[in-house]
């Protein structure tokens, strides 16, 4: 976390104090009386054995290397390394720990050590029973991360945690300005009985956001915060908890699980909607919290991403029992002045009640004099002393600290022999110092030497990754004399040690953080603006160096580092490899931020060549993107893929150019649009020819098979198919196409409807069926539910009802969890199709009409005309004639203009049938549905030429399109209509020609009822 760490400078009631105790349950270290403790009992260890413990247990998660080790504790003996050993070996068996499956040190074979315990620091109340030092005064408690006051406050979060217990989730937002303590409060809850003594288990996940030069990073907060809750003991219940409910969060962390795993993880989440990214996580939480209780602290929430903050209001909201606490921190000003998007939602949250505000304001005359009598055990200070303070602070806490620093400094406050003592009478004391918290901070920034000033001018820039050699770097000084600084400040009121982190290269290096964000803020804000510029292109530069390969795990810093740089050209591939990451992570609004930034950074390239070059690249990843938010068929899709159309047209290469028209043509395709789809297939098919390679060549094929099943050029989707299954294509060339299905499941299933059209019922389930494997050997449930959904078409369409509507229940589960809406419409049609075959014509038509307008809300026009034939179809059946004529029209106009007419003559074979049936219908009574071909008993017949000017166009053109299948069924129905008018013979020699070009072995239900009728005319 930046300029913080889990114990912040500042404490809610004073500032905060050097933590009297270690605790890592059920185990606590007295750091007093140098003892390990396990509740009341102490555990014997011999000197150096507690001294490897507490060395390591202050620097929990670091790796810790032997010869550090031997150098910090044995600095001037030559010890071998069986005496470190040893000390290991007594350690385990005092913590009941084991070397094979470690709860608190694991060993990294060959390097060292790493304390893997959730350790944190116990406050002096928290040490009751320590021990008396060998002196036998008390021990004196340095006067860092003191904790005073504030009781009503813990004892707020106290029943909070007790209601999570019960199994009631409970959201609590603590606020206030900077330095009131937000931190120091939680610091002191966590660290309080009620956590740490809890009889049920109580696992804590924390973490904060910071101020950041750029877009923030997509969940950044909560994946640190579980990041800590993966690590032992918890990281195998975790990783199971998070396979079976959160496969998206686990696939963000590949460290815990191998590589082939995380491989064939990451393409199963392939077409996922990061609309589930959240509710996984809640699921996960649910899952957690059945037998313990979760605390998830996340602070600094002003300065979070907005989907952090769509997940917290989904937590909150939900009302399924949860043993949850989360406590947020933030500053209310902050979120007005950045209308960040977390004053909303705190807004609806506590206006349905869903969240409760803790607000901390400044301290009373009576706590800074607690504070007083805390900080200078023994002192004996007159009352006058902290109405002084208190008159010139208001009370505020990170000000008190900084007053009291000063009199400290000015020998004004002594450690005498007896005690502390004011050496001057509070109405001869003239603080003489500003009256505001940030000026104040100013006068002792600026009352530094040079060296140190410029040190923590360069720490500001770099924010949350303070090491002595990325500082050096930027104020090109040696990293000794920046490390001897980094000690000397981290002893003051500025820098904070955090411990040692290790860099790309195996170092390891001790880690700073600023004692307080508003130190950080008020030395960075006191940066020239040249000079500002100057220190963010050398510490990026110094970082970019240091993380090495791991760089596109910081593209968004060091992003931002470039951008305040001025370095426009050198901010651009990491704005760019921000965007992807936050993609990968389902939080695509925080990629389109990252992308238009990198535009922004494009428009400012000098060189023309260059500008166009970069602003395709970003365009290209931008696309998917906004595909994501908006849907693949939206305006701004539209609007950015013909701009990189442009550019392509200008320089782009044969790669940029092909993705591009691909997109284009997909795009248009979703729409129906019929002139661009065709032309964008035929220029795909041009340029794969050009390029030569398969990959290209089934990407190209795989348009043209579905832009001619959706023409109704039936005979061309099963020409190019064929051509292509020829060539036996081996490659996998999903990842080519970049979104949308695996070319080659989606040229399969599209050619199986092809057969089917073409009058070959058995052939189309087969082909059906070899996609629908394909896609479930994928793993990947995007192309699961599309393969789902066509399949159940082509059953449907064969009118096998059984298995069609069982698929089309599939792909709608599926798709409805995975929250692909497309799919999930589609499939909700065809299951009410499916009904409307089994004869259920009214719920069956309900069904389709719901998800027509779920459908529409898609935005997709494509197979839009199919489902208003399904609900034309269950009017028909269920008797409401009227309302089948309005279905049938909507569809019959979309064909007119729209790529989607592959299922036009059905459309008018429904509307003849549909005629026919208002010409029969008894007034004031509904008609009940009968089936095709079955004699018409005409009460009038003032429809019959329209309707059978529709029969013969549904003939016409399914015989044009050689719709065999399609053409059987408008054959049949106009044969039915012509018998019931005594024209027998016309309807035998129309039905008899079609019956028998189909395989006399076959015996499906359209052609059996086209059969049936034939025969029942040879007794006419």
């Amino acid at each position: 976390m930046a300029a913080k760490r889990l114990n912040e400078a500042i404490s809610l009631g004073a500032s905060a104090a050097e933590p009297a105790g270690i605790v890592f349950p059920p185990f606590r270290l007295d750091l007093g009386a140098g003892r390990l403790l396990n509740g009341a009992d102490a555990i014997p260890l011999r000197p150096k054995t507690w001294a490897v413990l507490l060395y390591l247990a202050e620097r929990p998660g670091a790796l810790i290397t032997k010869d550090e080790l031997l150098d910090a504790l044995w600095p001037d003996v030559a010890v071998t390394p069986d005496t470190l050993n040893k000390s290991i070996g007594e350690l385990r068996v005092a913590l009941g720990d084991d070397a094979k499956g470690p709860r608190f040190i694991q060993t990294v074979h060959r390097r060292g050590y790493r304390f893997i315990a959730a350790a944190r620091p116990a406050v002096a109340a928290d040490q009751a029973d320590a021990s008396p030092s060998s002196s036998g005064r008390a021990v004196r408690i340095p006067h860092r991360r003191l904790f005073v006051g504030r009781e009503a406050e813990l004892h707020f979060l106290s029943m909070r945690l007790t209601q999570a217990q019960a199994g009631e989730r409970q959201i609590v937002f603590v606020t206030g300005p900077a330095g009131t303590g937000k931190t120091a409060l939680v610091d002191a809850f966590l660290d309080s009985r009620a956590v740490c003594e809890s009889r049920a288990p109580v696992w804590v996940g924390r973490a904060g956001s910071f101020e950041h030069y750029g877009p923030q990073e997509a969940y950044q907060p909560v994946f640190e915060a579980f990041e800590r809750l993966t690590r032992p003991p918890n990281v195998e219940r975790m990783v199971r908890l998070m396979r079976r409910a959160a496969p998206m969060w686990l696939a963000q962390m590949p460290w815990l699980t191998d590589e082939a795993d995380a491989e064939a993880l990451r393409r199963s989440l392939q077409g996922v909607r990061a609309e589930r990214m959240p509710r996984e996580l809640a699921v996960l939480i649910d899952l957690l919290t059945t037998d313990l209780t979760l605390v998830l602290v996340l602070e600094d929430l002003h300065w979070s991403d907005p989907s952090t903050i769509d997940l917290l209001a989904l937590l909150a909201q939900r009302r399924d029992p949860a043993r949850l606490l989360v406590i947020g921190t933030y500053r209310p000003a902050e979120v007005a002045i950045r209308e960040h998007v977390l004053g909303a939602t705190v807004r609806t949250l506590q206006r349905h009640k869903h969240c409760e505000e803790l607000s901390l304001n400044d301290l009373a005359e009576e706590q800074v004099r607690n504070y007083l009598a805390a900080r200078f055990p023994g002192g004996d200070f007159p009352t006058a002393l902290a109405r002084l303070i208190h008159t010139h602070t208001g009370g505020h806490p990170l000000f008190v600290v900084a007053v009291v620093d000063h009199m400290l400094s000015r020998g004004w406050i002594l450690d005498t022999a007896p005690g502390w003592a004011l050496t001057t009478p509070p109405e001869m004391i003239d603080l003489g110092v500003p009256d505001d918290v940030r000026r104040m901070l100013e006068t002792q920034f600026h009352a530094l030497s040079p060296a140190e000033r410029d040190l923590l001018e360069a720490a500001s820039v770099a924010g949350n990754h303070i090491t002595a050699p990325i500082v050096a770097a930027a104020f090109d000084r040696e990293i000794g004399d920046a490390e001897l600084h980094c000690e000397t400040l981290a002893r003051g009121r500025f820098l904070r040690d955090t411990g040692h982190v290790e860099l790309s290269d195996g170092s390891l290096v001790r880690r700073y953080v600023f004692e307080h964000e508003l130190h950080r803020q008020v030395v960075y804000e006191g940066i020239p603006a040249g000079r500002c510029a100057r220190l963010h292109q050398r510490i990026g530069e110094a970082l970019e160096a240091a993380s090495g390969a791991r760089g596109v795990d910081m593209a968004a810093q060091l992003a931002g580092h470039f951008m305040r740089g001025r370095d426009h050209a050198r901010a651009l591939p990491y704005l760019t490899a921000a965007g992807v990451r936050a993609r990968q992570r389902f939080a695509s609004r925080e990629a389109i931020a990252h992308f238009e930034d990198a535009l922004r950074m494009v428009a400012l390239l000098r060189d023309p060549e260059e500008r166009c070059q970069r602003e395709l690249a970003v365009r290209l990843a931008l696309g998917r993107a906004l595909a994501d938010i908006h849907g693949f068929g939206s305006e701004p899709v539209r609007e950015n893929y013909e701009r990189a159309s442009a550019l392509c047209a200008r320089l782009g290469s044969a790669a940029q150019l092909f993705e591009t028209l691909y997109a284009r043509w997909y795009l248009h395709a979703l729409r129906a649009e019929r002139d661009q789809t065709e032309s964008l297939a035929a220029e795909l098919d041009d340029l794969a020819q050009r390029l030569g390679t398969a990959a290209y060549g089934v990407l190209a094929d795989s348009a043209l098979v579905r832009t001619a099943f959706y023409d109704g050029r039936f005979t061309d989707a099963r020409r190019r198919m064929e051509s292509l299954l020829a060539r036996q294509p081996q490659q996998d060339v999903a990842e080519a196409a970049g979104y949308g299905v695996d070319p080659m499941i989606a040229a399969t299933i599209h050619y199986a409807g092809a057969i089917w059209f073409l009058g070959d019922p058995v052939g189309a389930r087969a082909a059906a069926r070899a996609g629908l494997t394909r896609a479930r050997d994928s793993g990947n449930p995007f192309f699961l539910s599309a393969a789902l959904v066509q399949t159940a078409l082509v059953d449907l369409l064969c009118r096998n009802s059984a298995e069609g509507g069982d698929l089309a229940e599939q792909a709608a589960s599926l798709a409805a969890g995975q929250g692909f809406a497309l799919w999930n419409a589609l499939a909700s049609a065809l299951k009410g199709w499916a009904w409307v075959q089994q004869g259920r014509a009214r719920d069956g038509s309900r069904e389709v009409e719901r998800a027509l307008d779920a459908l529409r809300a898609t935005g997709t026009q494509l197979l839009l005309a199919y489902v208003y034939a399904f609900l034309a179809e269950g009017r028909l059946r269920d008797g409401a004639p009227a309302q089948g004529m309005t279905a049938v029209s909507a569809g019959l106009s979309l064909t007119k203009t729209s790529l989607d007419h592959g299922y036009e003559p059905e459309l008018w074979r429904l509307k003849g049938e549909l005629l026919l049936a208002l010409s029969t219908a008894a007034p004031g009574r509904p008609q009940r549905g009968r089936r095709r071909g079955t004699p018409i008993v005409r009460a009038a017949d003032f429809n019959w030429p329209e309707a059978e000017h529709c029969l013969l166009r549904a003939l016409e053109l399914s015989r044009s399109a050689q719709a065999k299948s399609l053409e059987l069924r408008a054959a049949t129905s106009l044969a039915g209509a012509w018998r019931a008018r005594r024209r027998a013979g016309e309807a035998r020699a129309l039905l008899a020609p079609i019956c028998d070009w189909f395989d006399a072995g076959l015996d499906s239900p359209d052609l059996v009822e086209a059969r049936r009728l034939l025969a029942g005319m040879s007794t006419d």
